[in-house]
């Protein structure tokens, strides 16, 4: 019996392979469809004059980074953002949503066991029964094993399996991204508060200047020695001065709640913030082997590859549909439906089964197949130019920052030796007014100048920590190359 089943099995096989052999040639066309796009090759880009003149070696950025600034606050606050804030959180359940979708996607590669079954009291109408079970009431019970297994030759859930493996890599990648954007946001709105205090500093020091100025003109008026206008022009200034005091503890107030907001707590959580204690002076270079290692430490630009990876899965698993496929069947269960008891069907004789194979070839589908390998090519063509399009900016960005950061060196060496100036100047006329050689007017416009050196030093100074972090973030913020590698 079952040698015959067998070999009714094979000859089934034999005939669905010949049926599906003359089909191919008419199923298997896509019409010219094709990818378009190709991805580029990172190391053919130029990065350009100011890439290519650096010498120093400072080493890829590591975790943590931002400790070089040495204040522990900022390491708490960072640590902290990282662990509540929202955006990493919705990166984390997108990476187990990844994981979760290609867990579905792997059992269609696995054979498929199901079981079920129904108990009930069942009339048999007469008219529509045969006898003996017409106009009768009895047991109709039945449970049943189903086996099924794709034999998956063209690789179809192959494919789809792969791609949502390369999905999870992506996740994992931009989950990655995420975090690196989110440790540099928060350096930077540290940056800026260290700024604010800065910039309230002189803001106060050039109020209390202008005050003294007041205070010497208007005594000078009261003995005659001064009129009402240099009285009144000494005194115009010092509400505007009270507004920018005012504007940079507002600056200041602002400042804190962005941090908390990025650190996952409610705009009170910055009222606890203190004036930030950072090194401002930071050797600064970037690594030589910069083009050739750019790609493999963003985040992005490795989640983007990943994504094209598995848009060409995608297109392999749209070409296997247009192929036939066959399926593995199997059944067993124990049915009755007869007179007897409820225990009638659990017996040798209720039991059946069913062996075999179903085949299904694609002859006409309305251009869905097509449509869909139309779908997966263009999908991967757009995979391919976000990755390019991600390469491209990746070295645009570190090449922005190289040039800012060295810019901005030259320009705070130069804000440095004006402030030295000043400062020797102030220290000349307080030394005059000291000896009674000038006035102490003098010594107030010497120091205005002064107080205006020390605001363009904390502009500079911030902006070129400001410009470091966004190196660092352009850097992929540390990002291990061992992920993401194929």
């Amino acid at each position: 019996m079952e040698s015959a089943i067998f070999t009714a099995l094979r000859a089934r096989f034999v005939s669905c392979w010949y049926a599906g052999a003359v089909a191919l040639a008419g199923c298997a066309q896509t019409g010219g469809i094709a990818p378009a796009s190709t991805p580029l090759d990172a190391s053919t880009v130029d990065p350009g004059a100011a890439l290519r003149a650096t010498q120093h070696d400072a080493g890829w950025p590591r975790q943590a980074w931002w400790k070089h600034m040495g204040d522990p606050t900022l390491d708490a606050l960072v640590v902290q953002s990282v662990a509540g804030n929202p955006d990493m959180r919705i990166a984390l359940a997108r990476s187990q949503l990844a994981e979760s979708l290609a867990r579905a996607a792997g059992a269609a590669t696995e054979p498929n066991v199901s079981a079920g079954g129904a108990l009930g009291r069942t009339r048999f109408p007469r008219l529509a029964t045969p006898q003996p079970l017409g106009g009768h009431t009895t047991w109709n019970n039945h449970i049943s094993i189903d086996l099924s297994y794709d034999l998956d030759l063209w690789g179809r859930n192959r494919a789809i399996l792969q791609g949502a493996l390369d999905s999870i890599q992506a996740s994992a990648a931009e989950a990655r991204a995420v975090q690196v954007n989110l440790e540099t946001s928060v350096v930077r709105a540290y940056v800026d508060l260290a700024l604010q205090y800065a910039l309230l500093d002189v803001n106060q020091a050039n109020l209390v200047r202008q005050r003294n100025i007041y205070d010497i003109v208007h005594k000078r008026a009261s003995h005659g020695l001064a009129s009402e206008l240099e009285s009144s022009q000494a005194q115009t200034p010092i509400p505007a001065l009270q507004a920018l005091v005012q504007q940079s503890e507002r600056q200041i107030a602002l400042s804190k709640h962005q941090i908390a907001i990025l650190s996952g707590q409610g705009p009170g959580g910055g009222d606890q913030l203190r004036r930030p204690r950072l090194l401002l002076e930071m050797p600064v270079a970037v690594p030589a082997s910069l083009p050739a290692e750019l790609v493999g430490h963003r985040p992005d630009v490795v989640a983007q590859r990943w994504r094209v990876q598995a848009a060409a899965q995608s297109i392999k698993a749209a070409k296997a549909d247009f192929y036939p496929n066959i399926n593995l069947v199997a059944s067993i269960g124990l049915a009755s439906a007869a007179f007897g008891n409820f225990f009638t069907f659990v017996s040798r004789d209720a039991v059946g089964h069913n062996v075999g194979a179903a085949l299904s070839l694609p002859l006409f589908d309305g251009g869905r197949r097509r449509g869909n390998y139309g779908v997966a090519t263009a999908s991967y063509d757009l995979a391919v130019e976000a990755y390019n399009k991600t390469v491209l900016a990746a070295f645009q960005s570190v090449a922005d920052e190289v040039i800012s950061l060295q810019s901005l060196g030259n320009q705070q060496a130069n804000i440095e030796a004006a402030l030295n100036s000043a400062q020797r100047a102030y220290d000349l006329a307080s030394k005059g007014y000291r000896g009674g050689f000038t006035d102490y007017l003098s010594v107030l416009a010497t120091e205005n100048e002064l107080r205006r050196q020390q605001q363009a030093l904390a502009l500079v100074r911030a902006a070129r920590l400001d410009a470091w972090a966004r190196l660092m973030q352009a850097l992929g913020g540390g990002f291990d190359a061992a992920q993401g590698q194929d």
